[in-house]
């Protein structure tokens, strides 16, 4: 190449020198779009569990009159288990909460009297449903048995009935007494439970419920009867949990 051929290449190289900066500029980088997050579902049984209870009831919430004498003939039949089923959810490892609907089966008192001049017969039933609020501490777990405590409040719905009548040669009286009601209750519960399998647990508890307020009937005669308030059962629970994982 010739001396005057580059002196022209290198004349036309710095001229063109501050083009570059211009056409750097109208260069536009291009846009790249994200896609978007992908969707991802909240498994809505996580936490929760079935779980269903029968009950042995330790004492006799109902005390009867028992005015068995000739010529008085009496009965009486108290129901000693009970049951509930309900649903829960664990908050956390050691924290636990259910919702229980439950029924106390009470008992039934029949009387009767019959000499030829009187004749008197009354029968009592008392029963009751309640729906429980419980919650429960979990104490760690020990060779698979893991302890709690809880307490719980709800409702219960007591039953009380009366029907029975009254005849002499003067008075004939036949009477029918069905007054439901509903009052505050409360549980205290304690004891272990065992995991049969991952989503499976045997639970065996005490329950203390109480319901200050809740009416019952006395039979006092065969012909006569008196409403009492206070319900307390002592029971031994055994029980199923379910996790719905």
């Amino acid at each position: 190449m010739s001396r005057f051929s580059k002196i022209i290449l290198s004349a036309a190289a710095l001229a063109l020198t501050p083009l570059a900066p211009a056409l750097a500029a109208d260069y536009e980088p291009p846009v790249v779009v994200s896609p978007p997050d992908q969707f991802v579902p909240v498994e809505v049984g996580t936490g929760w569990y079935l779980r269903g209870d029968i009950a042995y009831g330790a004492n006799h919430s109902f005390k009867n009159v028992d005015f068995a004498a000739t010529p008085v003939r009496y009965s009486e039949d108290e129901t000693t288990f009970s049951g509930s089923i309900g649903f829960g959810y664990h908050f956390t490892d050691w924290l636990r909460a259910d919702l229980n609907l439950g029924y106390l089966p009470g008992n039934k008192v029949s009387g009767s009297y019959d000499d030829g001049v009187i004749d008197a017969a009354a029968k009592v039933t008392n029963n009751a449903w309640y729906g429980m609020a419980n919650v429960y501490a979990d104490l760690g777990t020990y060779v698979g048995i893991t302890p709690y405590i809880g307490a719980g409040a709800g409702l219960i719905r007591s039953n009380p009935r009366v029907s029975g009548h009254y005849y002499d040669a003067a008075t004939t009286v036949d009477f029918h007494d069905s007054s439901p009601n509903y009052s505050f209750a409360y549980t205290l519960n304690a004891g272990l439970s065992y995991a049969v399998s991952s989503d499976l647990s045997v639970d065996l508890g005490y329950q203390y419920l109480s319901a200050p307020d809740a009416e019952w009937v006395r039979l006092e005669s065969p012909s006569t009867y008196s409403t009492h308030k206070g319900i307390n059962y002592h029971q031994i629970r055994l029980g199923l949990r379910y996790d719905l994982w």
